[in-house]
């Protein structure tokens, strides 16, 4: 690889570079916050503007949570918790553990925030005005909006996955996979990063003081629990400092930082529900104060910010699981290590997926990922391993599990090592945060559930879009009574899908699909003769594919349609068959969302044709109804024809998502303008709002959560004051 040498000038621009121009990697894991709780409300990524969103049983979006199984009418939409107003600061977590969230996933279903537990404040959101450091942080830095916890479930599972690539059952553990708070004594067995490291001689560094809020992942493994005081491993991974924030900005002003640091901050300064996040802020912005204050060391690392699990506030996101023995899924990459079987089952003898979890926030801070970035790769506490194996030329970690190393990336889309920018954003000063926040968790009432509901919108505008390793194509077909998916990933990247049959949300199990790189599988799924049907296929980032019309007796019955993406012209291709036909066909073509003509194929029964779209005014997002029939039309109003809303078409598809080309672009302007997502009216009909009964403002512990109070006492219910 060539390199060309680093040329200061002043403290701005640089000649190219490589990944060697990264020298230290610091990590800093937070405590539970989830992706729309934190930022769903920040412009330019994947969050209540969201318009791909998986249906719910109800009719409605993902953002619409029911609140009654008895009456899906009855919702809950996300509602701001207000810093200044409210005790926002401080407020408790609703019930969250390993069986609770697996009900809250519910299959892949997502319908069940406020109904597989009391919702307490769950589905509470913040905005720039109650966290405008991180607002700017995260508006100034590579954000990711495809970053999940490693597992459904609570903070020692997720951080053993960040620590050491695997909670257990991927790594052998004699107990299989650790799906609680356990630290077992002896500790786990399995080989940790730190000591992959120091194998391939890699200097590294925890920095930590006497109160770590038992985040410490290294701590709980044997070799680390019976170190001696003067060995190495002790010395790098147990050694407790009396302020990790004074030993961190020394090692940085004396250009003495290791090669990889994890930070890990005391309980109060956590972001742990009832521990500000305010003083999250302050100790955050004070770590990367000592890195602003010494460029020479910034201009040489990378500064990863992540959260170990969502709390579990709400996330809007459908998570990608792997297929389960029980299910009817299917992957081209073996699942062993990521199936639970035995541990902490909800459903007795169900399998369930280990993970991956719900979104979190995460970011990573560095002159290579400066400006208003956005990621939409999938990741998660693996992919920091995977990163650096990549920078420090490490063998992959083999605990890892097939599965999760296929699905998720190594942070690499997130640098642009060849433009390194030195600037920092203008971020506001954080001294006086923690005084403010335990002044408003002392004098301000309880945050509680809104009676009067409207849906949050996210703030105006894209970010920069950096290019994905994503490139598929997916036919749908119904040929004699079966509808017959195939599903081609012809990009470097691994990508998850989950299946909804919308004619039976209730007895029709999402499947899931686990695609390499590189590889393809089908699946058939017989129908009932002469009635219509309609599957909804997605994958992350907005990928949406939908397939409806009726299996016999109707005018375009054997029909083919398909939808390929071409990214040397930029643009869309939709191809149309009547080979198979015993009339002619006029074929109807509606852009949903980016202000594009509509456009009609007219094929003679026995012809074949298509028409080529050029999306590259959009940044090549599309979102495109493809159909024959009277409903087949645009309703002006931009949603477009929705198939699976009641219209009779004989034949319709829907295709959305992005082309990816392999260059940067902008993040979804349709979802910048805030077009309505593809399930939800402006007006609703049937909609019951009633004013939130009190036990839904009971906040239930799960025995799992050993972070649960300051304390780390467990105790069963808390009851906010109203």
């Amino acid at each position: 690889m060539k390199f060309s040498l680093l040329l200061l000038l002043g403290i701005g621009g640089v000649a190219s570079q490589s990944i060697d121009s990264l020298e230290h990697v610091v990590i800093f894991m937070q405590e539970n916050r989830a992706f729309d709780h934190y930022i769903g409300k920040l412009k330019g990524i994947r969050g209540f503007n969201d318009r791909a969103t998986v249906p719910l049983k109800s009719g409605h979006d993902a953002f619409h949570q029911p609140t009654n199984t008895s009456d899906l009418s009855e919702y809950m939409l996300p509602f701001r918790a207000e810093k200044n107003r409210t005790a926002a600061m401080c407020m408790p977590a609703p019930e969250m553990y390993y069986p609770t969230d697996i009900k809250i996933f519910n299959e892949g279903k997502m319908d069940a925030w406020n109904t597989a537990r009391d919702g307490g404040v769950g589905m509470s959101y913040f905005e720039r005005d109650d966290m405008p450091y991180y607002f700017e942080l995260y508006s100034g830095f590579t954000t990711f909006d495809q970053y999940y916890q490693s597992t459904f479930t609570c903070t020692c599972p997720n951080r053993l996955h960040l620590f050491s690539g695997s909670n257990g059952l991927s790594a052998g553990w004699k107990d299989g996979a650790i799906l609680d708070n356990t630290e077992p004594t002896p500790g786990f067995d399995w080989e940790t990063m730190g000591e992959t490291l120091d194998k391939a001689g890699v200097s590294w560094q925890v920095y930590q003081e006497e109160d770590n809020f038992d985040d410490n992942g290294f701590a709980w493994f044997d070799n680390f629990m019976t170190a001696d005081k003067d060995s190495d491993l002790y010395q790098k991974g147990m050694k407790r400092q009396l302020s990790a924030l004074n030993a961190f900005d020394e090692a940085v002003k004396k250009d003495a930082l290791p090669q990889v640091s994890w930070v890990i901050a005391p309980t109060s300064f956590s972001e742990h529900a009832t521990n500000h996040p305010c003083a999250g802020e302050f100790w955050t912005s004070t770590l990367l104060q000592s890195l602003k204050d010494t460029p020479e060391v910034y201009k040489k690392t990378a500064f990863i910010l992540n959260y170990d699990e969502g709390g579990q506030f709400y996330d809007h996101a459908w998570t990608p699981t792997p297929p389960m023995p029980n299910t009817e899924g299917k992957s081209t990459v073996t699942t062993d290590g990521e199936v639970n079987e035995d541990v902490l089952l909800p459903y007795e003898g169900v399998p369930q997926p280990i993970g991956l979890g719900f979104r979190v926030p995460g970011l990573i801070v560095s002159p290579w990922t400066r400006g208003d970035i956005v990621v939409s790769e999938i990741y998660d506490h693996t992919s920091t391993i995977q990163f650096l194996e990549k920078k420090f030329n490490l063998e992959p970690n083999p605990n890892i599990s097939p599965w999760r190393r296929a699905m998720t990336g190594d942070m690499m889309a997130a640098f642009d090592f060849a433009n390194p920018d030195y600037s920092w954003p203008d971020l506001p000063d954080t001294s006086e945060y923690v005084k403010e926040g335990d002044v408003e968790c002392e004098t301000l009432p309880d945050v509680v559930v809104p009676t009067e509901q409207s849906m949050p919108q996210q703030e105006p505008g894209t970010k920069i879009y950096r290019a994905i390793p994503y490139e598929t194509t997916v036919h749908g077909d119904v040929k004699d009574g079966i509808f017959e998916l195939t599903i081609d990933n012809t990009g470097a990247g691994g990508l998850p899908f989950v299946l909804f049959d919308l004619t039976d949300m209730d007895g029709f199990t999402p499947r899931n699909y686990a695609v390499e790189g590189g590889k393809s599988l089908s699946d058939t799924i017989p129908l009932p003769e002469g009635e219509r049907y309609a599957f909804l296929l997605h994958s992350v980032n907005g990928f949406v594919r939908e397939f409806t019309g009726v299996t016999k007796g109707d005018s375009a019955d054997g029909l083919g349609l398909s939808f390929e993406l071409n990214a040397d012209t930029n643009k869309v291709v939709v191809k149309a068959d009547a080979s198979e036909l015993a009339n002619d066909v006029v074929i109807d073509i509606i852009d949903n969302a980016y202000g594009l003509s509509a456009a009609q194929i007219s094929l003679k029964k026995g012809e074949a044709d298509q028409l080529e779209i050029d999306v590259s005014a959009s940044s090549n997002w599309y979102d495109f109804t493809v159909g024959v029939g009277d409903d087949v039309t645009d309703r002006g109003d931009g949603t477009g024809l929705r198939p699976s809303m009641g219209a009779s078409a004989d034949v319709a598809r829907r295709f959305m998502g992005r082309l990816e080309n392999g260059k940067d672009g902008t993040s979804d302007p349709a979802m910048a303008a805030g077009v309505r997502s593809m399930w939800e009216d402006e007006k609703v009909e049937g909609f019951k709002h009633v004013d939130t009964p009190h036990h839904m403002r009971t906040v239930k512990r799960g025995s799992g959560n050993k972070h649960d109070t300051k304390d780390s006492l467990h105790y069963d219910e808390f009851v906010l004051e109203l």
